[in-house]
């Protein structure tokens, strides 16, 4: 309700400058008719907000944005007529928005395709309609499972495909749509098409810059394969927390411990309060800093060692090791440290 309201106030102060513009605009126009002020040469690229002004009455962000939904990529249109791959972007990256859309084929597969015209660092791009919604503000889903309505009405529960998000989704709040009630409009990846435009209640939702920031670095970390860049980033992020609104928790709950944050994140954490028991088999494994085949190596458990388990994965990993897929989840041992259940078996003493 409190951001339901925080938004609220951000329109009606946009709505009191629209209706003070309505009664200056013809005194202004009197006064350039006469020659006593020149307009100002302007510079600005198509779809950017940039005037004083402008940026006064909009403290949540520029409604002139393009929110990238999901992971996406800009393309440029080159001489040969067709799309060509720029740049890739994570969910919550945002473009200036000009609303443009036209269609034109994907340079490396031949396919048709609509596209919308963005600018990204003042160059002229285009985002495939896949990935990106406009005009919005980046926005995180900060509830557990947030259930998604088709009308801002308790009773317009979406009945069909798919009608949740978990914690933690970027969406792209819908900057045209006031709220109601307690509802807001988002725009989601749902399935497969543009994204599709839902509403959900306003405390599942948290808008704030550094809640939103969060996020998108677990998400680049994730994605990255560098080990200290990997630790870097998730670090960033729980740190960047503690200045969130809604995600503020986060540093304490995981005492800056990495590996537990990327689980959570990915909505696969499952932690054991009591801790069990796991013994090693007949060979030495490896102990990781972070639940990848990619972490660092920070040490050996021997044969017949006992390791006491604190959280786990929750969904099954498939792992190629040796040219050998082995299947398992990944555990968390008392001592921050991280292995693979394919190499240790329940302990019963």
């Amino acid at each position: 309700m409190i951001f339901s309201r925080q938004l609220e106030t951000t329109f009606r102060k946009q709505e009191s400058v629209m209706n003070i513009k309505k009664i200056f605009f013809p005194f202004a126009l009197l006064l350039i008719f006469f020659g006593c002020t020149k307009p100002a040469e302007s510079n600005d690229v198509p779809g950017s907000v940039h005037s004083e002004e402008e940026e006064y009455i909009e403290p949540v962000n520029s409604m002139a944005q393009g929110v990238f939904v999901i992971d996406g990529s800009l393309t440029e249109l080159k001489d040969d007529g067709k799309m060509h791959w720029k740049i890739s972007l994570n969910a919550g990256e945002t473009v200036d928005w000009t609303g443009e859309l036209m269609e034109a084929v994907r340079a490396y597969d031949g396919a048709t395709r609509k596209f919308y015209k963005v600018y990204f660092n003042g160059e002229e791009l285009w985002a495939h309609d896949y990935y990106i919604y406009g005009p919005a503000v980046p926005a995180v889903i900060v509830s557990e499972e947030t259930v998604l309505y088709t009308k801002p009405d308790l009773g317009s529960v979406a009945k069909s495909g798919i009608v949740t998000l978990p914690k933690y989704t970027i969406v792209a709040m819908v900057h045209d749509e006031k709220p109601v009630g307690d509802f807001m409009m988002v725009a989601a990846f749902l399935s497969l098409g543009v994204p599709g435009e839902r509403w959900i209640k306003s405390n599942d939702i948290s808008w704030d810059v550094n809640d939103v920031a969060v996020i998108k670095y677990a998400r680049s970390a994730a994605a990255t394969k560098v080990p200290a860049s990997r630790k870097e980033l998730f670090k960033n992020a729980m740190e960047t927390a503690s200045n969130g609104r809604r995600l503020n928790g986060l540093p304490l709950r995981f005492n800056f411990d990495p590996g537990l944050f990327e689980l959570e994140i990915t909505n696969n954490l499952q932690e054991i309060s009591a801790g069990e028991e796991y013994i090693v088999g007949d060979e030495a494994i490896n102990k990781r800093d972070m639940p990848s085949l990619t972490s660092n190596i920070v040490g050996q458990f021997k044969p017949g060692d006992v390791i006491t388990v604190t959280a786990r994965s929750k969904n099954s990993v498939k792992l190629e090791v040796e040219d050998e897929e082995i299947n398992g989840v990944w555990l968390r041992t008392i001592e921050g440290d991280w292995v693979f259940s394919y190499y240790v078996i329940p302990y019963a003493p």
